[in-house]
């Protein structure tokens, strides 16, 4: 209540009566605009993610990082090297939530230590994560966790949160652009908020570009969004936005646990022994992923409790948990003595 007197107070002292009259209708009829577009932005939200979407975005995002990884990798045994990264990632995802899909694993050819994934069945290793792992284990552990993202659609919830976020505040700015009619009446700073703010927006979509993407959800009839009927344009921007706050904020902590927690149990039906997977958590650099995580110590932590509670279980209810097929002497892969010597301050072989 005290904002509104304060706010006509102020507009008596500077304008007067007419004056503050028009402020405050102009005010309202701002209002009025911003709260009926944020209205057409619910449609975005509404809706369940088909599979045409999902393929598409995981396209973008698993272009986005095999660019950010410098490209798969080149070595002379690659081919040998991608037919057994996707055995080992086939037969995880077969005791997944999603064993359809159409996964593909590759190798990037970054010597930093990491792995992502991208909706529609995307994972890809860098060269310098395999050149730290021990044992195959170690290797489908990290599978197995990008696996889960995957099938948790972890990725997919974040998109559909960034395209409801992007056009409320879209709508936010044409409720600002109403109030440049301010700016005729003495009130110089909100002409200047609106410049400000439309200028920021200026670098993602328009108004009457999202107005495009709501129309396209609004008419299919399982309300998706088919990349391929909107504009290149609208394309561009939606997926650079996206991917820059991916790369940003990376998933959220519970997320990240969530896929820990899954990996070793994705491990265990496969065969391996999910303690492999502890033991690769130690190996995580603290700085220097591609997106950022929780810290390695916490979720060492959270895991080795899952692990503990899991085999609690199993010694009260056998389930066949404690598998007693082990592949921790297994080799990972033939390059792996060779790629491990090509990291920086390595010895020569």
């Amino acid at each position: 209540m005290k904002r509104p007197l304060l706010l006509s107070a102020g507009c008596l002292l500077l304008c007067g009566f007419g004056s503050c009259s028009r402020y405050i209708e102009n005010k309202q009829a701002a209002r009025a605009v911003e709260a009926s577009k944020k209205a057409e932005c619910q449609t975005l939200d509404d809706r369940a993610i088909g599979w045409e979407e999902e393929r598409a975005l995981g396209g973008a995002v698993g272009v986005h990082w095999v660019s950010d990884g410098g490209g798969l990798t080149t070595h002379p045994d690659q081919k040998a090297l991608h037919l057994q990264l996707n055995k080992i990632g086939r037969n995880l995802a077969a005791q997944s939530s999603r064993p359809t899909l159409p996964w593909v694993f590759g190798v990037l050819q970054s010597e930093g230590v990491n792995a992502v994934s991208g909706p529609g069945g995307y994972v890809f290793v860098t060269e310098g994560l395999l050149a730290r792992l021990d044992d195959e284990a170690q290797l489908a552990g990290v599978l197995a966790h990008e696996i889960s993202h995957i099938t948790r659609k972890h990725a997919l919830n974040e998109y559909q949160r960034y395209l409801k976020d992007e056009c409320v505040r879209a709508a936010e700015s044409e409720g600002w652009r109403a109030e440049q009619a301010l700016a005729s009446e003495g009130f110089a700073y909100a002409g200047q908020h609106v410049g400000s703010t439309a200028s920021a927006v200026l670098e993602k979509l328009s108004w009457g570009q999202w107005g495009e993407v709501i129309a396209q959800v609004t008419r299919s009839a399982v309300r998706s969004l088919n990349i391929d009927q909107v504009s290149d344009a609208i394309v561009r921007k939606l997926m650079k936005g996206f991917l820059d706050a991916m790369t940003d904020k990376g998933l959220s902590e519970a997320d990240e646990y969530a896929a820990d927690l899954d990996a070793v149990e994705l491990m265990a039906a496969a065969g391996y022994s999910p303690d492999a997977y502890l033991t690769f958590l130690t190996k995580l650099p603290d700085k220097g992923l591609f997106t950022p995580h929780p810290s390695k110590k916490k979720r060492r932590e959270r895991l080795a409790a899952h692990l503990e509670r899991l085999r609690q279980a199993e010694r009260d209810h056998p389930t066949g948990f404690g598998s007693s097929v082990v592949l921790s002497n297994t080799a990972l892969i033939p390059l792996r003595d060779e790629l491990r010597a090509r990291q920086p301050g390595a010895a020569a072989p």
